[in-house]
């Protein structure tokens, strides 16, 4: 019973970073259509894939959630590239070069 809650705790709280992931590509779409630059809001993509393959990586192999090198390089991975693009649409949005 309690692997099943800490497995429903995890998809949980998974489903919440997907849909902020989610509203930063909207709101990148929408910077993008309206002031007529090239957001790239596509690329978000990449780092949500990369994400979501490391949380799959920990589900199927019923671990604990770190510890793996390669659940946790597809995490820190998909980490870093969510920081860089969140920080480039940020600065095109504030203007600073």
């Amino acid at each position: 019973m309690g692997k099943l809650i800490q497995q429903g705790l995890t998809a949980y709280s998974w489903a919440g970073v997907g849909v902020l992931i989610l509203f930063l590509g909207r709101i990148a779409y929408f910077y993008g259509k309206t002031s007529h630059q090239r957001v790239r809001y596509w690329m978000l993509a990449v780092p949500s894939l990369l994400l979501g393959a490391g949380v799959a990586w920990y589900s199927i192999h019923e671990i604990g959630f770190t510890g793996q090198p390669t659940g946790d390089l597809l995490l820190f991975g998909g980490g870093m590239l969510l920081i860089a693009l969140g920080s480039r649409l940020r600065d095109l949005m504030s203007g600073a070069r």
